[in-house]
């Protein structure tokens, strides 16, 4: 073998690895951090203000506008928090240690306070700044409140994006979907599949909301037509998807890998598309319960929330970035659930006054854009896998290899120059804050 065929190779298996490259942050290393005993005072104070805010936000249009000031304030304060943990001092301040040191719920108390007080008071001096703003400008008072509300749009189809960029990215670097060997058949066994498994799901949720919480007494002709033509709708977004995605879809399943990311990839969107529609379909068509529905919101906040700073700062962690790190994670997540809560806080109370709308209506065109946003996202995923999978096949390969190869080669530059593309379109979902031009802190 030559040393130009050796070269050769080495780039391509180095470019292969960073096709596939696993997280230098999984997705347990985010959670043990989210549950840390440590953080777990911030984790209450964001229930409990976000719970006190939204209730004032249902007041007055006086407390409408304070309500927004506080949201605003804690989420850039703990986005502040989130950038000084970097230094060791910071770092140890807002964690709470020693729980184990006397009573546990007395310990907790006490370190408590200290570990919110740098956060609460970024949180005063940043409210202090909009009170001004405010008092100098009487418009802000409307301006405030509908800035906020307007993220709430921002927020549903974030929930699409960061899902795509955690789930997808996971999905896609598996060793089941980097097989390169091709395969016959086309795409009826994936198409098959799928729809057996999401059309499942559809029915047994129509059946689940439908009919198996409401007593027989209130399941009527109008119960029947609802759910029924919900099947028939979600059912329908799912044959047109494989109608209008079918070229690519041909393309992607003419490899094992493609045909099996194809599939999963297929089945974990689509289910979460479902899961969304259902939840509109309840909100707009009946009246669930608040408690379930709070329920339902929150764990879709943490849910969003995770996946959210599990795609920045896994990213983040590999390219060795300096703002979403393994020790501030939680605090980036506290930093976008304040905006979250502050967002719905601002939406319902906006619906509530100028459209007669209600938390279950406002709740229910969030999940509508959401589902629309991963469908039409769904095709992004697909043809990055596929690119993935037809650079790493076409790599260079070996002298002695060449004549047992039949597919085209590629230069190391034209390597190089597809992965930086790729590597551009993944991260499109995401502002890529790392470029900021941040100091070095001095750690202690």
């Amino acid at each position: 073998m030559s040393e130009e065929a050796t070269e050769k190779t080495g780039m391509a298996e180095t470019a292969e690895e960073n096709f596939f490259e696993e997280d230098n942050f999984s997705m347990g290393d985010l959670l043990a951090t989210l549950v840390d005993l440590r953080t777990l005072p911030h984790v209450i104070l964001l229930v409990i203000l976000s719970s006190v805010l939204y209730a004032l936000a249902q007041g007055s249009p006086t407390g409408t506008t304070y309500s927004a000031i506080g949201f605003l304030s804690l989420s850039a304060a703990y986005a502040l928090t989130a950038y000084l943990t970097q230094f060791d001092s910071v770092h140890r301040y807002v964690r709470v240690d020693g729980l184990g040191e006397g009573s546990f719920f007395q310990s907790l108390m006490v370190r408590s306070l200290r570990a919110w007080s740098l956060p609460l008071a970024l949180t005063v001096g940043l409210g202090i700044v909009f009170t001004v703003i405010l008092q100098t400008n009487e418009k802000m008072a409307d301006w405030l409140p509908l800035g906020l509300a307007s993220l709430f749009l921002i927020w549903s189809a974030g929930q699409a994006i960061s899902f795509r960029s955690g789930t997808g990215s996971w999905l896609s670097g598996s060793e089941a979907a980097r097989d390169r060997s091709l395969r016959s058949g086309g795409i009826k066994g994936v198409a098959t599949t799928h729809m057996l498994v999401v059309g499942g799901f559809t029915i047994a949720m129509a059946f689940l909301f439908g009919y198996a919480t409401k007593s027989g007494s209130e399941i009527g002709a109008t119960t029947h037509f609802t759910w029924i033509s919900f099947i028939f709708l979600a059912i329908g977004i799912q044959a047109a998807m494989f109608y209008f995605l079918r070229e690519l879809l041909e393309g992607v399943s003419a490899t094992v890998g493609g045909a099996r990311f194809a599939l999963t990839w297929g089945i974990a969107s689509q289910l979460f598309v479902t899961w969304h529609l259902t939840s509109a379909w309840r909100r707009l068509f009946e009246e669930p319960s608040a408690g379930g529905m709070i329920f339902e919101e929150a764990v879709l906040m943490v849910f969003t929330v995770v996946l959210a700073i599990w795609a920045l700062s896994s990213r983040s962690v590999k390219r060795g970035g300096k703002i979403f790190t393994t020790d501030n994670a939680l605090f980036w997540g506290l930093s976008f659930g304040f905006g979250y809560a502050g967002s719905i806080a601002m939406i319902t109370r906006i619906t509530d006054l100028f459209a007669e709308g209600s938390l279950a209506t406002t709740m229910g065109f969030g999940h509508l854009v959401t589902a629309i946003t991963l469908l039409l996202i769904h095709r992004a995923a697909l043809k990055r896998h596929d690119n993935l999978l037809t650079v790493s096949r076409n790599a260079p390969v070996a002298e002695s290899e060449t004549s047992t190869k039949s597919e085209p080669t590629a230069e190391p530059e034209q390597e190089i120059e597809l992965e930086e593309e790729l590597e551009s379109d993944d991260e499109s979902d995401f502002d890529d804050l790392d470029d900021l031009d941040i100091p070095e802190p001095v750690l202690e």
